[in-house]
């Protein structure tokens, strides 16, 4: 029976036969750490599942492929991998927290919480993470170091203030009328605190999640990372960066459909955002309210020009 810290790596997936396979191989390459590997496909459509169903049973032969609704803890305590057929894509949360809840009820002291689109090359990685994450008793979220194709860094991400907010017009203005940049990037490898982190590869304690009852299904898609980072605060914690792990986040853009309808959806997910933990008064919310009223207007015509 291994002595090693038990942690669980949940992938969510959605049509994600392409990226599935390297983001497996570098979880079942990892060491130093009891990890319970937990695929949640996010109802996929059927041919795309059945590649990943078999992907999967390429790397765990004996890892059990069942429905949502008869997993089981104690399947993830007897098993190193199990993938779970969820009946309907509910969202990002709805989809992660099938597999949180199944590790946090078999003993998983910490979640990570991975994107099929992420590389992780380093075999130590989750046990590097959670060893530096571990011992600080009010990181409730961690992370890595992660690069985009690009070379750039996710994060550490700063929040938006009220104003930049308010005039996102600016974004689309001359240079130096522009925000300063939301990321900004680790220095070194000592560990840097953050307001916020990208949510494509994020360690979550255990005990939090259980405390604040996982996390928030009111949202299908995006601003998934303010509302953690406020949860994160509310319960008096803190989200960190540790920079001496990296994993790579291969996503690309383009392939993700309608630019202006993903907007629309992440402006209904940001104002569910504002009124529930930004913390703003009347007046705030009503004036952001309005400035993403005209925000979407430009998306709905805009969705419109790219559908016909």
């Amino acid at each position: 029976m291994s002595t090693s810290a038990r942690v669980g790596v949940v992938v969510l997936t959605y049509n994600s036969a392409s990226d599935l396979p390297a983001c497996l191989d570098g979880l079942f390459r990892q060491r130093g750490a009891d990890i319970r590997i937990i695929v949640v496909d996010n109802a996929s459509i059927p041919e795309n599942r059945t590649a990943m169903e078999a992907t999967f049973l390429e790397r765990a032969p004996d890892g059990p492929v069942i429905d949502a609704a008869a997993a089981s803890p104690t399947m993830i305590e007897n098993n190193r991998a199990v993938f779970i057929r969820n009946s309907r894509n509910a969202g990002y949360s709805a989809g992660n927290n099938i597999g949180a809840r199944l590790a946090v009820g078999a003993g998983c002291e910490a979640i990570l919480i991975v994107n099929p689109d992420v590389r992780i090359d380093d075999p130590d990685y989750v046990a590097m993470l959670w060893a530096e994450m571990k011992p600080i008793e009010d990181c409730l979220v961690g992370a890595s170091r992660v690069i985009g194709i690009d070379g750039r860094d996710h994060h550490p991400l700063r929040e938006n203030r009220y104003w930049e907010e308010l005039f996102w017009i600016r974004q689309f203005g001359p240079r130096r009328f522009r925000p300063r940049p939301w990321v900004e990037p680790p220095v070194g490898v000592e560990p840097v605190a953050a307001e916020k982190v990208h949510g494509c590869c994020v360690m979550i304690r255990s005990s939090f999640l259980e405390a604040t009852g996982f996390l928030d299904e009111s949202v299908f898609l995006y601003c998934e990372e303010p509302i953690l980072a406020a949860r994160v605060r509310a319960a008096g914690g803190r989200l960190m960066v540790f920079p001496r792990g990296q994993a790579l986040h291969a996503h690309i853009a383009a392939a993700k459909g309608n630019s202006s309808r993903r907007m629309l959806l992440l402006i209904r997910s940001r104002l569910y955002y504002l009124e529930t933990y930004s913390g703003y008064g009347f007046m705030k919310l009503m004036a952001l309210r309005v400035s993403y009223r005209l925000l979407a207007l430009l998306h709905h015509i805009k969705a419109r020009y790219e559908a016909s």
